[in-house]
This record gives C-alpha cells, sequence and structure tokens, in this order.
C-alpha cells in the first residue's frame, strides 16, 4: 500500500485529490499570472509548512524539482527535505486546497 498523509496518497493523480486536470491547469495559469498569491501560500502551509516555500515557488514560476535541485547542488539554496515524488504529491495537494479555498469549502 502506497504511504498516505491526511487521506491523500502519495502518488495520486488530481483526481485522486478531488481536482480535475483542467482545473489544475487553469490554477496553475492563474497563479503564475499572480492571482491567489496569499490563499497559495495558505494552501501550501497547509499541504506541508515544511516544504511551502518550495511549493510557492514551483507554483507561481513554473519551476520544476530538477531545476530547482540544480540550485541546492551548487549550493545556492537549502536542499528541499523531501523527495520528488512527496514533493509532487504536495504541490497536487496544494493545488486541491486552493481549489477548495476558492470554492468556499473547508480546506483539508
Amino acid at each position: 500500500m502506497r504511504a498516505k498523509r491526511n487521506g491523500y496518497g502519495v502518488q495520486e493523480s488530481y483526481a485522486g485529490y478531488g481536482l480535475e486536470r483542467n482545473r489544475a491547469k487553469d490554477l496553475l495559469k492563474e497563479c503564475r499570472a499572480g492571482k491567489y498569491n496569499d490563499l497559495l501560500r495558505e494552501s501550501a502551509r497547509q499541504a506541508e509548512p515544511h516544504i511551502a516555500e518550495w511549493i510557492v515557488e514551483s507554483i507561481t514560476e513554473g519551476k520544476s524539482f530538477d531545476r530547482m535541485a540544480v540550485k541546492w547542488e551548487l549550493g545556492e539554496a537549502e536542499i528541499m527535505p523531501c523527495c520528488r515524488n512527496s514533493f509532487y504529491a504536495y504541490r497536487k495537494l496544494t493545488l486541491a486546497i486552493l481549489d477548495r479555498m476558492l470554492r468556499g469549502k473547508d480546506a483539508v
């Protein structure tokens, strides 16, 4: 069985988080345009407070885990305290929480 946190599977699809892929794409586009900054930060904190800053950077700037890893390898940034799979699971969870907040539902 895959590891779960708060009922969410580590390698779930967007649908596993109650979010349609097209909705996730729309949210990513809107966040990259500068919308929902405060809600995005809160969503990331709810998903996983230890990596919230990296999740926000990934979503708002379109940076992948690997692209951020280059900075860690060069010593220009702190190493993220989770693996690639967990990072993307928390990123999906962040978008699901943001979607729920925007729809006026409880987040987690």
